[in-house]
Parts: structure tokens; sequence; C-alpha cells
């Protein structure tokens, strides 16, 4: 009796422990059944993301060839713009060339021009200038205007008894009654004075010389003769720019 006890009891202890075991077996199989569906889901959003990764890569390569594209059209835009500038440049050069080629043989031309010219004249030049003599005349007009009156003097006074115009004339004894009054030879000044006068009355010279004549008789003290000389000059010649200084001289005398 006692046996049947026993063996029913291990039979029982046997059926529990299997139990046991299977119960573990269940719960290891739904553990790596979790797993195995974690790790699934963990692979399906590894691989959405290696897509969206893989997607966002095809965009990346299609703007960069994009842009690759865009810069070499550019890039050769450029270098096209550039190669007709250089071709424009090229054309300017030879016209330019040409131009400054023409001016050059212009420029050749006009300098073996005023070569020949300078050797004309360095001809003419070296030749010696034939100087024409001065006469009497003019020689003692030029030593008078250059204020030589010593030299001046006795050519003009030769000059008076040479063959000479009535111009010539009165413009000698003009020019020595002038020099004896500057050098105060009175007497002598009051001779050629008064020849210019009634020698040649209608001559130009007497606008002056009548207004040193009055200036003359003044220095002798003769006021009489000196307004009679000035109320002539006035008279006849109005207009003259002596007539001013004649009028000045008349208010003193």
């Amino acid at each position: 009796m006692h046996s049947k006890i026993f063996i029913l009891s291990l039979i029982l202890i046997i059926s529990a422990c299997k139990t046991r075991e299977d119960i573990a077996r269940e719960q290891m199989v739904d553990n790596i059944a979790v797993q195995v569906s974690d790790s699934q889901k963990l692979s399906a959003d590894i691989t959405v993301r290696m897509q969206s990764i893989e997607e966002r890569l095809n965009s990346i390569t299609g703007k960069v060839e994009e842009t690759e594209y865009n810069t070499g059209q550019t890039i050769e835009s450029k270098m096209k713009g550039v190669e007709e500038r250089l071709a424009v440049m090229e054309t300017n050069y030879e016209a330019q060339t040409k131009q400054l080629s023409a001016i050059e043989g212009k420029l050749k031309q006009q300098d073996e021009y005023l070569q020949n010219v300078l050797k004309t004249l360095q001809g003419l030049s070296s030749k010696p200038k034939k100087v024409k003599a001065k006469s009497p005349y003019q020689a003692a007009m030029s030593e008078y205007k250059r204020g030589r009156y010593k030299t001046a003097e006795p050519m003009l006074e030769d000059l008076l008894s040479k063959k000479l115009s009535s111009g010539q004339k009165a413009r000698v004894t003009h020019n020595l009654g002038m020099i004896n009054y500057m050098n105060k030879n009175n007497k002598k000044a009051l001779i050629y004075f008064s020849q210019l006068f009634t020698k040649y009355p209608k001559s130009g010279y007497n606008k002056n010389g009548l207004f040193f004549l009055a200036k003359t008789f003044e220095r002798l003290g003769q006021k009489e003769e000196a307004k009679q000389t000035l109320n002539e000059l006035i008279a006849k010649w109005p207009k003259a720019k002596q007539v001013k200084k004649a009028k000045a001289l008349l208010g003193k005398l």
C-alpha cells in the first residue's frame, strides 16, 4: 500500500517537473518571439531610415550634378564671351597697327620734307647777305633817332647843302633846331626854327617847331615874341597836340 502511494507521488512529481520545464520553455519561446518581433520592427525602422538617407543622397547627387552642369554651362558661356572679345581686340589691334604704319609713313615724309627745307635755309643763311648801304640822309636820321646828337649834327648840317626834297629839308632843319635847343644853343635854335617856318610854312614839322621856337624866346626873355609864336601855332594848327601845351605856356607868360 505504501509502495503504491510512493509510486503515485513519484509520478505526480515527475509530471509536475515536466510542466515547469514546459512553462519555462514556453516563456523562453515567448521571449524569443518578442525579441524577434522587436528585431523585425528595428530592422523595418532601419530600412525606412536607409531609404530616406538614400533618397536624400539621390537628391543631393542630383543637385550636385545639376550644379556641375550649370557651372559648366556658365564657364563655357564665359569662355565663349572671352574668345569673342579677344577676336574683336585682335581685329582692332590690326586696324590700329595699319593706322600707325600709315602715320609713321606720313611722319617720315614730313621729316624728309623738313630736312630738305632746313638744308635749303642753311644754304640761304650761309650766303652772305648784301647789306644795302644807307644814304647820307638815312644815316643822319638813324643817328638822330638813336640820340647820338654829336654825331648827327654835322651830318645834318652837311645835308643842307645836298639835293633833297622839300620834305626832307624841312625834317633836317627841324632836327637841327631840336639838337641846338636841347644843347641850349638858343641863337642857333632860333635860326633853324625860324628857317623852318619861313622856308617850309606848310610842313607839319612846324607844329613842333613853332612851339619850341616860342620856348626859345621864353628862355631869352622875349615874352612878346613867344606869345606871337604860340598864337600863330594855335591859329594855324588848332587841332595839333602841341596846342594844349601852347595854351598852358601862354597862361604863364
